[in-house]
């Protein structure tokens, strides 16, 4: 899940005056944007997030074999020196994430 922080001047209604924001976004959608001035914040509703964050599961899933299939084809000794690791490591790469996507939603 790509979740990245982008600084914008926008205009800020409880400032009254354009100032700098932290925008949140996840994967291609904006989950919270917060005035550095005052700390209001406008956050997206947690469903929506949480639907966003399923459908990019879902995307990347559902791609992975054809993934796989080009990392064979490109480099088939790093592949299988790799496997073992990515087997082991991957369950707790994905609760990783997911704690991730739970603590940008608090």
């Amino acid at each position: 899940m790509n979740i990245t922080k982008m600084q914008a001047e926008l205009f800020c209604v409880n400032c009254n005056q354009d100032t700098l924001h932290d925008v949140i976004y996840l994967e291609e959608s904006i989950e919270r944007i917060s005035c550095t001035a005052c700390e209001t914040t406008l956050e997206i509703d947690e469903k929506l997030v949480l639907s966003t964050y399923a459908a990019a599961l879902f995307k990347r899933i559902n791609t992975k074999p054809k993934r796989i299939n080009e990392e064979m084809k490109n480099e088939l000794s790093k592949f299988l020196c790799s496997i073992p690791i990515r087997l082991v490591t991957k369950p707790y790469r994905m609760v990783k994430e997911f704690k991730n996507i739970k603590n940008i939603m608090k």
